[in-house]
């Protein structure tokens, strides 16, 4: 049995690749109009966000909310849409 974790990016929030970034896609600020940006580091593998929080601490409840380690740790699920 596989027990590879799945994460399911929706196309309607997909957004494409860029050199440093892969699997991008976009989510909604619980508590502003703000729209943010998750992706998986294309060379180390790790998750990112683009709040405030993780680029000062490198973790954030956007990441903790789907599932995804923090602190830069590589994370490699199977990516569904």
């Amino acid at each position: 049995m596989d027990n590879t974790p799945v994460l399911r990016i929706p196309q309607e929030i997909a957004l494409p690749d860029n050199s440093q970034w892969q699997f991008r896609f976009s989510i909604e600020s619980e508590s502003s109009d703000r729209l943010y940006t998750i992706a998986q580091n294309k060379a180390k593998k790790h998750w990112g966000c683009s709040c405030m929080a993780y680029r000062r601490y490198r973790k954030c409840k956007h990441l903790v909310s789907m599932g995804i380690p923090t602190n830069e740790t590589p994370y490699e699920p199977k990516i569904i849409n």
